[in-house]
């Protein structure tokens, strides 16, 4: 029996969990195979198909931040924040972009922010490995270079 259609975070389409998974997930698979561009076709997409839902949103970030745009990350991460403002993940994503900007101490809130929101939860862990590896003396990578 098929998946029954449910309405994903209010989503322009009713669609089911699993065919918004799956739209997801190629742009995952664009991104893995450095396929940047296409991968922002698709993640455009879902983001534009789900406008409620801050999971669009995260994929739109985290592709800024694996090419190093972390400043246009970072505006992805705060939209993402909005649509989920009780939500850590967003926050400790805000948190990683900020590190890598250079912006500790501005990162170091949103770390423990993502931590207080949800003291169990995915944003909280990632947070946590972040603060983690700023206190080990950890620095983030040299910054990308800009395309010419």
């Amino acid at each position: 029996m098929s998946e029954p259609v449910s309405d994903i975070a209010h989503s322009l389409v009713p669609t089911t969990r699993q065919q918004a998974m799956l739209l997801l997930e190629a742009g995952y698979l664009w991104m893995d195979m450095a396929k940047f561009d296409l991968a922002k076709e698709v993640l455009t997409g879902a983001a534009a198909l789900m406008p409620k839902s801050e999971v669009p949103q995260l994929a739109l970030g985290t592709l800024e931040f694996v090419q190093g745009k972390h400043d246009k990350a970072l505006q992805a991460f705060r939209v993402a924040q909005r649509l989920a403002p009780k939500s850590g993940l967003p926050r400790a994503h805000c948190g990683e972009a900020l590190l890598f900007m250079g912006k500790v101490q501005e990162a170091s809130k949103e770390l423990k922010a993502a931590i207080d929101l949800d003291p169990e939860g995915d944003g909280a862990k990632l947070a946590q490995a972040l603060l983690d590896a700023r206190d080990s003396g950890a620095p983030p990578p040299p910054k990308a270079e800009k395309a010419k």
